[in-house]
C-alpha cells in the first residue's frame, strides 16, 4: 500500500494552475470536500508520472465506473483493464466504492482514491528538478515530434535543413524543401502541423509577460473547441539565462 496522506481541501477559493505560474480559468476550483492525496510512495508516484500508466487511472478520476465502462472508454479489453485496476487498487490509487447485485458476481464500481493527486519532487525518483521535468515531458515531446514528421512526410515526402542569416542578421535553422525554399505547411490544403523554435527573440520583461499571457490565452481558446481530430500542442517560453551543462 502506498505511503500517502489524504485530506479534505477546504480552501474553496484556490484554483488549479499550470506549472504554478499562470491561473487556468478552465481548471475547476478546489471545492470544499474535494479529496487531496499527497503521494510519497515511489512506485505509486512513478505510476502517476508516466503518461501511459496515468491514462489507465484517468477513467476513474472524478468519476465512478465499472471495469467494462472504463474499457469502453479506453478501447482496451475488459480483462486488460481489470488487471490494471487491481494493480491500481493495490497501489492505493483506486478503490472499490460500490458493489451492485446481479446474477453471479456483483458488479464492482471503482473511483480514484482522490480528486487531486500531488507528487512531491522527492517522490519522483528524479535526480533534479530539471530531470523531473524532462522525464515528465519526454513522452509528449516524442508524440509531437513523431506526428510532425509524419505530417511533413505525407505532405512533402522529404526535406532537408536550411541554415542562413535572415534579414535581421539572425541565424536561422529551418526545415526546407531546397536551398532556396523553407518547408511551410500554412496553405489550406496542407496538414495543420507546426514545430518552431526561436532562441534569439529579444524582449523586455513587459513584452515577454504580454507574450506569455497571449500564448496561454490562445492555448485556452482553442482548448475549448470540440473538433473531430485530436491534436498535441506544446507552448514554451523562457529567458535565456544560462546554457544547460554538457
Amino acid at each position: 500500500m502506498e505511503e500517502a496522506s489524504s485530506r479534505r481541501d477546504t480552501a474553496a477559493n484556490q484554483t488549479a494552475a499550470t506549472d504554478g505560474s499562470e491561473r487556468d480559468p478552465d481548471a475547476p476550483a478546489a471545492t470544499e470536500g474535494a479529496v487531496v492525496m499527497v503521494v510519497t510512495d515511489p512506485t505509486a508516484a512513478r505510476w502517476l508520472l508516466r503518461p501511459a500508466s496515468l491514462r489507465q487511472l484517468e477513467p476513474f478520476l472524478g468519476a465512478t465506473r465499472s471495469v467494462g465502462e472504463a474499457a469502453a472508454l479506453t478501447g482496451e479489453l475488459p480483462n486488460t483493464v481489470l488487471k490494471r485496476t487491481r494493480r491500481l487498487v493495490a497501489l492505493g490509487l483506486l478503490r472499490c466504492v460500490a458493489k451492485e447485485p446481479r446474477a453471479g458476481r456483483p458488479l464492482r464500481r471503482y473511483r480514484a482514491s482522490a480528486d487531486v493527486f500531488f507528487v512531491p519532487f522527492e517522490a519522483s525518483g528524479a535526480d533534479s528538478l530539471e530531470a523531473a521535468l524532462a522525464e515528465r515531458e519526454a513522452y509528449w515531446e516524442r508524440l509531437l515530434r513523431h506526428n510532425v514528421v509524419r505530417a511533413r512526410m505525407e505532405a512533402l515526402d522529404t526535406w532537408g535543413t536550411r541554415i542562413y542569416r535572415d534579414g535581421r542578421g539572425r541565424l536561422q535553422v529551418q526545415t526546407a524543401l531546397s536551398a532556396d525554399a523553407n518547408a511551410i505547411l500554412l496553405d489550406p490544403d496542407m496538414p495543420a502541423a507546426l514545430s518552431a523554435w526561436r532562441d534569439q527573440v529579444m524582449l523586455d520583461h513587459a513584452d515577454a509577460k504580454a507574450f506569455q499571457r497571449e500564448l496561454f490565452a490562445l492555448l485556452l481558446r482553442y482548448q475549448r473547441a470540440h473538433g473531430a481530430q485530436r491534436y498535441v500542442v506544446h507552448v514554451g517560453l523562457a529567458a535565456l539565462l544560462s546554457e544547460p551543462p554538457g
